[in-house]
């Protein structure tokens, strides 16, 4: 790719119901920010650029970035998060797990509180490839090692240990076992605060009668505050 496409890509996203202003795009094709930017747009499913999205995120993945600057780190994390959810649809499994490797690696070499980006979600992101590869047995044992770690913390809102548990409820939805599913989840929402009007919603989900977990556990998804919209310690 080069700054002729990188240009004519922009006008496409620019036109497209996406909608996105054209600052977002100003530095042009030499410039990291706006190529990874404009990837999250060309990696939307109804834009059907994936290729192209994929060629820009791998363009910015030895990309040396100011560390000390927290915006920089969390774009960057951003963008190596969805080039491993871009392979991982493709089923390149191997590719995936690099790219989110590379995602931890840098996001737990800081000790920011970022925007948009949760370091559970990350590591979550690890966890469901590994599951991709049959390799539940790692997955599990990081998540085991993460609830040492830092389920005896005085804080409440955790994010790895909510995702952690939420990957272990859906193991045991995987084994039709609908109790231990069940405590899991409610595990994982005790480390995130749950507004009064979701309550309602969370109780007749958990209080279900039938046996079909995963619609059980997308429910309770579904009646959840965004993750990303709600306060977090870690």
């Amino acid at each position: 790719m080069n700054s002729h496409d990188f240009h004519e890509l922009t006008h496409y996203v620019m036109d497209s119901p996406a909608h996105p202003p054209a600052s977002l795009f100003a530095g042009g094709f030499d410039d990291w920010r706006s190529r990874a930017r404009l990837a999250h747009f060309l990696a939307m499913p109804e834009l059907k650029k994936k290729d192209e999205a994929v060629e820009l995120f791998r363009s910015i993945v030895e990309v040396e970035i100011d560390e000390e600057n927290p915006e920089q780190v969390e774009e960057k994390v951003y963008a190596l998060q969805r080039l491993s959810s871009c392979l991982r649809e493709d089923k390149k499994y191997e590719d995936a797990l690099r790219y989110i490797n590379l995602a931890i690696e840098l996001i737990e070499s800081t000790d920011y509180m970022y925007k948009y980006i949760l370091r559970g979600e990350v590591w979550a992101d690890r966890w469901n490839i590994l599951h991709d590869m049959r390799d539940i047995e790692t997955a599990e044992s990081e998540i085991d090692e993460k609830i040492q770690a830092y389920g005896n913390l005085p804080v409440k809102h955790i994010s790895y240990l909510y995702y952690g548990y939420r990957f272990k409820a859906q193991l045991m939805a995987t084994g039709m076992m609908k109790d231990e599913a069940l405590d899991y989840m409610r595990k994982a929402l005790s480390y995130m605060d749950i507004p009064e009007q979701y309550k309602k919603g969370l109780e007749v989900a958990f209080s279900a009668k039938h046996d079909n977990i995963a619609w059980i556990l997308n429910t309770i998804d579904h009646a959840c505050p965004p993750p990303e919209k709600i306060h977090w310690d870690i």
